[in-house]
């Protein structure tokens, strides 16, 4: 129980400390209000305000030059990303809470990065497109068996089904009902949301349950058993929305 602790609160003070630091930095410079060029034809959104927004795609700019210039293309930052949810799965497996969350959440960060790539060096494609969809299919099989496998005689593998089969029925209605024409972004618990509140859970899990003096990890029960019941009801929202609307 120490030793997923650390593996949870050294991360967490160091890369939250950085990141704040930062963040004050590029606030008193005068830099928040400065929208940057890839937000420019972006909504607003509505929970993370616009300063933070900058700052973050400031901060990633070097990591996005540096991946041009290695030449590493969009299609192969897409199947890295899958390596690395592997890698989470694995630690899942094994039942290493906080270093399993703390990959998964690097694993979607660095997902985000083949669309900037391919809008910087103008390969945007429907190949690419279809490509990441696809693998995102697999790194979402290989986090979620890693779980299967930990929790495997435990009764939380019944919402770990729940999670299969709604994890890939929120996607496929909103790809079927685009191939019908019909734009169908409705419903929570889309894929950064569900990557996020997962990892999250995993890193806070351990520290929860050492103030707690628990073995089990317990952040991760709520977390699954919410995003079993959730995503399957978003998914019949999203048929009946679509039937509705064909």
């Amino acid at each position: 129980m120490k030793r997923e602790f650390y593996a949870s609160i050294v991360p967490l003070i160091l890369i939250n400390g950085g990141f704040i630091l930062g963040y004050l930095i590029f606030l008193v410079l005068g830099k928040g209000s400065k929208k940057h060029h890839e937000l420019k034809d972006k909504s607003e959104s509505k929970i993370i305000w616009s300063s933070l927004q900058n700052y973050w795609f400031a901060i990633t700019e070097p990591v996005v030059k540096l991946l041009i210039k290695a030449k590493v293309t969009p299609n192969m930052i897409t199947v890295i990303g899958v390596f690395i949810s592997g890698v989470s799965g694995l630690l899942f497996a094994n039942g290493n809470w906080g270093s399993a969350g703390w990959i998964m959440i690097a694993g979607g960060v660095f997902d985000l990065f083949d669309g900037r790539v391919a809008r910087a060096t103008n390969s945007v494609s429907k190949q690419g497109a279809y490509l990441d969809s696809v693998m995102d299919r697999y790194s979402d099989g290989l986090i979620l068996g890693g779980l299967a496998i930990a929790f495997r005689e435990h009764w939380l593998l019944y919402f770990l089904i729940l999670c299969f089969i709604g994890f890939y029925s929120v996607s496929y209605t909103k790809a079927r009902a685009e191939a019908s024409g019909i734009k169908c972004n409705v419903g929570m618990f889309q894929r950064p949301e569900r990557i996020f509140s997962l990892g999250l859970s995993a890193i806070f899990s351990p520290l929860f349950s050492y103030y707690l003096n628990i073995d089990a990890p317990f952040l991760i029960y709520l977390v699954i058993v919410v995003l079993g019941i959730g995503t399957v009801a978003t998914s019949i929202y999203r048929i009946l929305y679509s039937m509705k609307k064909l």
